[in-house]
């Protein structure tokens, strides 16, 4: 393995462009994500149990991990048959448990009895079906007390760039380092654990988590030290940067007592709204303490599997768009093919937006004619009402031109409201897409935009300190207040405001106000002290620029949706 290594080392990153390292993990679209680890014993989440179940108790299951079902090729046959394209471990996990052969420490897989190295079975069995192999790592570790130890943790750090080091060497070649955040700043700094990587695997693509300080940031932010975005936990909006969705085919990332895995149909969905936003999909299911996947979720992914093999076409090698994810519908195009993907089985007829390009023709993918109408507002579809498929119908529209030469097009309004989709603006925004400006405009309220700007301060000092994303000293870095505006292209008169907040932890808008703009002054329509789902009708004002002005907010917020609408009849 490591002459395989060698021969790649000498190329530099400035020599392997980040589009050249992500396009085949771009058109892989879909990987299976294992979390996995001594904690399998008891059925409890990995890590985030080890305070409620005793330190001392779950420091000590390792002693009795023997996952003797435990087969590399076997787990790689799962995920090939499962229509997964790569595959990422938990090589290492915040509790610090390593399944690799470390020698940083003896917390790991070769002191337990099992005694073998699961990274190296795994990749050796990846790299024999040719399969992308990656490795989950935090940089964080629960259990070693010189982790973030203010005399100690530079020690710390130097054992965590030596496991980096074991781990990008001794098992060939490694396609994904998936960095994970869990709160607190990371206690080594981004720079080198990036340049260490890029040193020892050039190709290799990093996810987002290095440098976030809030769960915002490292779902949404790609940042300097990144290569992709890592939304987690559910699927939102159309993304133009590279982003992937982690997120379990069951409902906990370790495996599970009576755990059940999704649907089918809303398993493939999760892949499809990942795929139609121009996304990939980490589907994680977690094996049990004997090293075997739950016969119920290998039943469900091989389900997947066989979906997705008939339709894959329209999924793999694919860009997400024209038409951007809508409730019923995604879509993906490759070359002048467009794929719309309808996901309401008891529709036949799907209306979409008009595009500037003409449709020579329009099939389902085994060639059934589909009707389609088309003129300068919409499109519309109507689908062989016999041939609905209970999980997805896929449409092929075939163009006159690439679909790449046309703009990602929003879904037909559904609110009414006079800023869909108009060109957004803000003080600033914690990411490049979901939590953008444009969050706020989009019929969407699954997706909202949030201030992200960090203030001037000595920033890369706060690495390998203990302070909590919720403390008072993270939040003090960030700009207390800020402001979200829309372009409505013209003026229009507004007589009603709608706005929505998305909250977590006790965050809270507690003053605002909506203002528009008068020649060069903005003036102020309304207001208030609590934000949540506020609505509220106004003296009627024509303008064309409004914004949003947040005075003051505790936590961490969103604004999912700022609609305007014309006065009442």
């Amino acid at each position: 393995m490591c002459l395989a290594l060698a021969g790649v080392s000498a190329f530099s990153q400035t020599q392997i462009p980040r589009t050249q390292r992500l396009q085949w993990w771009q058109d892989a679209k879909m990987g299976l994500f294992i979390h996995w680890g001594p904690v399998s014993r008891i059925g409890k989440e990995i890590s985030w149990s080890r305070e409620g179940y005793g330190k001392a108790r779950y420091d000590s299951l390792y002693l009795g991990f023997n996952p003797t079902r435990f087969n590399a090729r076997e787990w790689v046959a799962l995920a090939k048959a499962s229509g997964m394209k790569y595959m990422v471990l938990t090589a290492k996990h915040h509790d610090g448990f390593s399944l690799f052969d470390t020698k940083t420490n003896t917390y790991n897989i070769m002191h337990t009895p099992f005694g073998r190295d699961v990274c190296k079975e795994l990749a050796q069995a990846a790299h024999e079906a040719g399969m992308p192999i990656g490795w989950y790592f935090s940089v964080a570790d629960w259990k070693d007390p010189d982790c973030r130890d203010p005399q100690r943790n530079g020690i710390f750090a130097g054992r965590v760039l030596e496991q980096v080091r074991e781990l990008l060497s001794n098992y060939g070649k490694i396609s994904v380092l998936w960095i994970d955040y869990e709160g607190w700043p990371t206690p080594v700094e981004p720079k080198k654990v990036y340049d260490l990587a890029r040193k020892l695997q050039p190709e290799i693509i990093i996810n987002n988590r290095l440098e976030p300080f809030t769960p915002d940031e490292s779902h949404a932010y790609i940042g300097q030290y990144a290569d992709y975005a890592t939304p987690e936990g559910f699927v939102a909006g159309y993304g133009k940067v590279p982003w992937e969705t982690c997120t379990n085919m069951g409902h906990q990332w370790a495996w599970k007592f009576g755990d059940k895995p999704r649907s089918l149909k809303e398993s493939v969905h999760t892949l499809l709204r990942c795929v139609g936003g121009n996304g990939n999909l980490l589907f994680n299911i977690g094996p049990d303490s004997t090293g075997a996947f739950p016969a119920d979720f290998a039943a469900r992914a091989r389900e997947m599997g066989d979906w997705t093999v008939h339709n894959e076409k329209a999924i793999y090698n694919t860009k997400g768009g024209v038409f951007t994810p809508a409730t019923d519908y995604v879509s993906s195009y490759r070359g002048k093919e467009v794929f719309v993907h309808l996901l309401d089985a008891d529709k036949t007829t799907l209306t979409l937006p008009a595009v500037p390009a003409k449709i020579t023709g329009a099939k389902l993918l085994n060639g059934t004619p589909v009707r389609f109408t088309q003129n300068s507002k919409n499109i519309t579809l109507t689908y062989p009402a016999g041939q609905i498929d209970p999980v997805a119908t896929i449409a092929v529209l075939t163009l006159d031109k690439p679909a790449a030469a046309i703009p990602p097009t929003v879904p037909l309004p559904v609110s009414g409201s006079l800023a869909y989709a108009h060109k957004a603006s803000a003080s600033s925004a914690v990411g490049q897409f979901y939590h953008d400006a444009s969050a706020a405009f989009d019929d969407n309220p699954r997706t909202a935009w949030k201030i992200g700007r960090r203030k001037d301060v000595d920033f890369p000092s706060y690495y390998g300190k203990n302070l909590h994303y919720q403390s008072p000293e993270i939040m003090a870095l960030y700009e207390p207040s800020g402001w979200l505006e829309v372009d409505l292209g013209k003026p229009e008169l507004v007589g009603r405001i709608k706005l929505g907040e998305s909250k977590y932890g006790g965050s809270e808008i507690r003053k605002f106000e909506v203002l528009y703009l008068k020649g060069t002054e903005w003036l102020p329509v309304a207001g208030g002290t609590q934000m949540g789902n506020w609505e509220k009708s106004i003296t009627p004002v024509k303008a064309q620029h409004f914004r949003l002005a947040i005075r003051e907010y505790h936590g961490y917020f969103g604004v999912n949706e700022f609609q305007l609408f014309p006065p009442a009849p």
